[in-house]
């Protein structure tokens, strides 16, 4: 099954960032090539993506925005998917309507990988680069009478406080992360909160992040990874019933 029919994806995002350039007068670190890189990337991708945003008022030095997304290009006005670019960094966000990894996002990834590298003269040495799932289910459409059991009976992990509680559980944020020698480090982290329309929700994102530095072709390499850790953590840490109502529900 490529897809989930009633997945419960809300965002997948990459993001890559690769290595800036001191500047000897200003001491800070910059993108040198930026300005002209971005002329050619936007008209390399402004027919499927023509629809676009700037992030941070154009009065800011560049200088103080390395590694920070400021330009956004959509295929419409909020139509996903969306590609962020900035000095150093390059990200590719969707959502769960348009999500397929080996026919959909992988390929936007890629695709979105060289033109970066093709608009820029010298090769790009990425530093840190993230995969990362947000996952949301309403507790509506669920059985619930406490936060607690709600996890302990859909996600294997359960928490407890050793000391008596002060009242009901209003809140809570765990997050874990894991060293491993192929990917980098993995982060695994479950929470509540309120959509936009007030309901109340559960929340786990899985995350693989790498640091060794690596070109562009060593970077598919590691997408491809990142993607095999978080398919199978998903389907490792749901309970049986959990993961069937994204089948069947």
């Amino acid at each position: 099954m490529k897809k989930l029919p009633n997945a419960p994806l809300q965002e997948v995002i990459f993001e890559g960032k690769w290595e800036l350039s001191l500047d000897q007068q200003t001491s800070a670190f910059i993108d040198p090539e930026f300005q002209f890189a971005l002329g050619k990337f936007q008209h390399v991708i402004s027919s499927r993506f023509p629809y676009h945003k700037s992030k941070i008022p154009g009065d800011i030095p560049l200088q103080f925005l390395g590694h920070q997304p400021i330009h956004q290009f959509w295929t419409g006005e909020g139509v996903w998917p969306v590609i962020q670019l900035g000095p150093g960094v390059i990200t590719v966000n969707d959502t769960e309507k348009n999500y397929e990894w080996d026919d959909v996002f992988f390929p936007l990834v890629k695709e979105t990988l060289f033109n970066v590298k093709n608009a820029y003269v010298n090769d790009l040495s990425f530093i840190s680069y993230t995969l990362r799932y947000i996952d949301v289910v309403k507790i509506k459409d669920y059985e619930f009478s406490n936060w607690f059991d709600f996890v302990k009976d859909n996600i294997n992990f359960q928490f407890s406080n050793g000391y008596p509680l002060p009242g009901t559980l209003h809140n809570f944020k765990i997050e874990q992360s894991f060293r491993t020698e192929d990917a980098g480090l993995i982060e695994i982290g479950f929470s509540n909160g309120q959509d936009n329309q007030k309901e109340d929700i559960f929340i786990w994102q899985t995350a693989v992040t790498g640091r060794k530095p690596l070109f562009i072709e060593g970077l598919m390499e590691w997408l491809v990874l990142a993607h095999s850790h978080c398919s199978r953590i998903f389907k490792e840490t749901c309970k049986e019933d959990f993961y069937a109502s994204f089948v069947n529900r």
